[in-house]
């Protein structure tokens, strides 16, 4: 059985089924593409929340996304008492423009050891990470809570760091739920481990400034392999604390599974991602290390959609199962992508070459085990998936042998795009609990379904336990993921 419940999460139902492009699709992307606006960062936007809150002037953020994820941090931060004003943005639906009175390192709000003030985050590690570091800094008492799975989540070695520099924080495993009892500024040095996640660093350094911290990650830990850190120092860099407009970045993660419909269609190339950061290679900022995801995707060969390619030299047709005598792409969690990894060991049995994704651990530690999760799902759809420690090596697959599944979502927001987008190219792909995405981008299934160039203009349709399709989801406000 899944591991999904069976409650229905309205307006979006609980098992939906994505149809694969026709070819009469396919060739009308050749006059119109898709033209996509992906919504704003979930990173730059809690980081963003958390640096204003602590200047002190005015900030406002514009392009800010609107999602579980930044909602919870949004609430928590007035539950502090740190005014937030939030207003529709006017250029995407899924964004929103945020302005922060910060509090010049001051957090006005605090419970007490008989009554500490609750603070909810949901399954939201930013929120999670970045609020047990910044309330260390008021003069009250906080309880900190989530979801089941965010008190299975890593926090020990944040927690360690923040005693270590002098705070009291009470749980009984290091983990949430957690107790953290305000001392104010407490300057000091520390470093950090961020084998567990990187968001232990990034939630110290964004309250570095008001607390006195000297935030350090472990001596010879390379640069390049902790992108999430590296971005919460560039941001630090050129935040206006004072006050002013910051813009937020379309996040590359998200963009990442429209860029794989490019992947798996390169002779078509259906989508154009619009206003969309370019990686440090191209000019852009760096700071999102899925900006190289375009650059990294497996690519698949429209030729093996009949199970054949074309030998370069003879020009004759050779079997698709040739192909896994090529050598081994290696694609890295550590230095190459971020959360985008997902979606290239989604489409990876598409490819035209063996994929072997290394360095996976901090994926077992996240909004499900992610590892197995990628791993059982793939299988169920008939692709040769090996995991072996850390590893997942995917071999190439033809799209007739792969398909027929329903997928387990693991409340993962990840999980259901990966495997939407997956279901653009391979039949009879079921999505369970596909409402899970608002966490990052509750307009997804809006945007799979739109017609061009607003959307791709793909079929989804309600399906019952048995698979059978019940009715198409055409209007918009079906296809928005609500609570």
């Amino acid at each position: 059985p899944c591991c999904c419940d069976a409650e229905a999460r309205m307006p979006l139902p609980n098992l939906i089924e994505i149809v694969p492009f026709s070819k009469e699709q396919l060739l009308s992307f050749n006059e119109i593409k898709a033209e996509i606006v992906v919504p704003g960062s979930k990173s730059i936007t809690n980081r963003a929340i958390v640096l204003a809150a602590l200047g002190d002037g005015v900030v406002t953020l514009q392009g800010a996304l609107w999602s579980e994820d930044t909602e919870a941090m949004t609430d928590c931060m007035k539950r502090l008492g740190i005014e937030v004003d939030v207003a529709i943005d006017p250029e995407v639906s899924a964004n929103r423009v945020i302005t922060v009175h910060g509090c010049n390192g001051k957090i006005p709000n605090g419970g007490t050891e008989d009554g500490p003030l609750e603070l909810f985050v949901a399954n939201a590690g930013t929120a999670a990470r970045f609020l047990t570091a910044m309330v260390c800094l008021g003069d009250g008492v906080y309880r900190l809570s989530g979801v089941p799975r965010m008190h299975e989540r890593p926090q020990k070695e944040l927690i360690r760091a923040l005693r270590v520099l002098g705070y009291r924080i009470d749980t009984p495993n290091d983990k949430l739920p957690a107790v953290v009892h305000g001392g104010g500024s407490k300057p000091g040095a520390v470093t950090v481990s961020v084998d567990d996640s990187s968001q232990f660093a990034s939630a110290l350094l964004l309250s570095s400034r008001a607390g006195g911290w000297a935030v350090a990650t472990p001596e010879g830990a390379n640069p390049d392999e902790l992108p999430y850190v590296e971005m919460t120092r560039q941001m630090i860099k050129v935040f206006p604390i004072s006050g002013g407009d910051f813009q937020i970045e379309p996040d590359a993660s998200s963009a990442s599974y429209f860029h794989a419909v490019n992947a798996l269609f390169p002779d078509i190339m259906p989508v154009r991602v619009m206003a969309c950061q370019q990686p440090r290679s191209s000019g852009g900022s760096g700071w999102q290390i899925d900006a190289e995801f375009p650059r990294l995707a497996p690519c698949a060969n429209t030729l093996r959609t009949e199970g054949q390619q074309q030998d370069e030299d003879t020009g004759k047709a050779e079997p698709s199962a040739a192909k896994r005598l090529k050598g081994t792409q290696e694609v890295s969690r550590k230095s190459d992508l971020g959360d985008s990894i997902m979606t290239a060991i989604a489409i990876a049995p598409l490819a035209t070459s063996p994929f072997s994704f290394t360095n996976l651990a901090v994926l077992r530690k996240q909004e499900c085990e992610r590892v197995h999760a990628l791993r059982d799902e793939l299988t169920k759809c008939h692709a040769r998936v090996t995991e072996t420690g850390d590893t997942l090596l995917v071999q190439p697959s033809s799209v007739a042998e792969l398909g027929n599944a329903t997928i387990c979502t693991y409340h993962d927001h990840r999980m259901a795009m990966c495997f939407a987008t997956v279901g653009l190219a391979v039949s009879g792909i079921r999505i369970e609990d596909p409402s899970c995405v608002r966490k990052t981008v509750p307009s997804f299934f809006q945007i799979v379904a739109a017609k061009p160039p607003q959307g791709l203009g793909a079929q989804i349709w309600e399906v019952s336990a048995a698979g059978e399709r019940i009715r198409q989801l055409v209007d918009s406000a079906d296809l928005f993921a609500t609570k």
